[in-house]
């Protein structure tokens, strides 16, 4: 991978960008505040002169003598004034200032601010009692002073972006390098380790790591599920798809001398090739349940009722009904029909004697239950059974006909809609499939 391509580098980047934005920010109000400084500074010390000379009577001013003292020389302070008869007064050797300010350039937003060359004055006159007085400061040695500032603050910026950008690397390299560390567990997994080191800090890389471990764990029971789904699929298809053969080899071998074979032979590959039949489209009904399929609302109440009705026609066996009128579900018809029609079927075929009890009834869910008579299920098999061609170990005979495919497809249909089902023990004897769906 190129290095411009890792995350190290990026984040480094980004964060350094970001950092070089906030110092610049930060330097350009430095600049604005100290301009701002400087000619604040300036303009109060040609306010206070201005104030000086207006407290005086100035008609009886002894300029020659006085226009020295209202300006600093050291300072660099000029000072000009021009009386009403025409008659003009410089500081020392202010003249030559005037001369030179007057052939400067102001700036539109700092009007008292004169460039004359590379010097830097400030220019402000007043009228005061009909006498003209103008004022030139020299401004260069402050602003020399705010400019040394600025240049070393920059010269620190620079600084504290190499040192930043060094200390930026280092500690995204520490991050990063959990990131780079979950990346070769991830591809080591099953060779060295089973699961991915989860850290503690940062807590994202936390959440993540405990994700996909999450997510490596339904992957392994998954494939393990398959595996197990393939093995029992062979060998439910294996058996009938065997004993076909046989009575095929019988009518070949001896249908000609003995032809009473035949018929008995023919009654039974259909009732194998029928349970084949049964086995694919239950196969073909599970993969279909767990796609989507299109919504409606359905009146659960009538659809229960009905199925039971059609039922009871079919069976000498007792089926009690209890159900609440008007609960209405938004799904499929043709899944919720799968659903009470799996788990009638199961309760006549595990549970040959006593009532059978189907209620419905909605409260804060709405609840579904299929209650039989039967010999019940022990508590370490109430999970198998819903495991795809599962079926509990006393069934396994040829006297009851099925695929162990019926729970599963009920489970799977109560999942997509997330409802959940339990198998409870009934009383005195038996078991309750309970279903719940939340209200939508």
């Amino acid at each position: 991978m190129k290095a411009k391509q890792t995350a190290k580098r990026q984040l480094t980047v980004r964060f350094m960008s970001l950092f070089a934005f906030i110092l610049f920010l930060m330097n350009l109000i430095f600049v604005g505040v100290s301009i701002a400084f400087v000619y604040d500074y300036i303009s109060d010390r040609s306010e206070h002169i201005f104030e000086t000379i207006e407290n005086r009577e100035l008609s009886e001013q002894n300029w020659s003598d006085l226009v020295d003292s209202y300006v600093i020389q050291g300072e660099e302070e000029a000072l000009q004034v021009r009386l009403p008869h025409g008659q003009i007064y410089h500081s020392e050797d202010a003249a030559e200032t005037f001369a030179n300010v007057s052939e400067g350039r102001n700036l539109p937003f700092l009007e008292h601010l004169v460039f004359v060359g590379d010097d830097r004055y400030y220019y402000e006159e007043r009228e005061i009692d009909n006498t003209e007085v103008a004022l030139i400061i020299d401004s260069e040695a402050i602003t020399d002073i705010v400019i040394s500032l600025l240049t070393t603050n920059l010269l620190l910026n620079v600084i504290g972006l190499i040192v930043g950008a060094v200390l930026i690397y280092w500690m995204v390299g520490r991050w990063s390098l959990k990131l780079s560390k979950m990346s070769l567990e991830l591809n080591q997994l099953d060779k060295t380790q089973d699961s991915l080191t989860v850290p503690e800090v940062p807590k994202e890389i936390y959440q993540v790591a405990t994700a996909l471990n999450t997510l490596l764990e339904k992957q392994r029971q998954a494939i393990k599920r398959e595996k197990q789904f393939v093995s029992d699929a062979s060998h439910e298809l294996k058996t009938p798809i065997a004993a076909i053969r046989g009575h095929v080899h019988l009518i070949q071998r001896r249908s000609e001398k003995h032809p009473e074979v035949v018929p008995q032979s023919l009654a039974f590959i259909d009732k194998e090739s029928k349970r084949i039949e049964l086995l694919s489209e239950q196969l073909l009904t599970l993969g279909r349940a767990e796609n989507e399929a299109n919504l409606e609302e359905i009146d659960f109440s009538a659809l229960v009722t009905q199925e039971i009705e059609e039922l009871q026609m079919t069976t000498d066996r007792k089926i009690v009904l209890k159900v609440e009128p008007g609960i209405f579900f938004k799904a499929a018809k043709s899944d919720l029909q799968q659903v009470v029609q799996n788990l009638l079927e199961n309760a006549l075929k595990y549970a040959p004697t006593g009532e059978i009890e189907v209620s419905l009834q909605k409260n804060e869910e709405i609840q579904l239950q299929v209650a039989d008579q039967g010999d019940g299920i022990a508590d370490e098999e109430k999970e198998k059974i819903f495991e795809r061609l599962y079926r509990v170990d006393p069934s396994r005979s040829s006297d009851i006909n099925g695929s162990g495919i019926g729970l599963s497809i009920v489970k799977t249909l109560v999942t997509k809609y997330e409802g959940k089902i339990q198998v409870k023990d009934n009383t005195p004897k038996g078991t309750i499939f309970a279903i719940t769906f939340p209200k939508k």
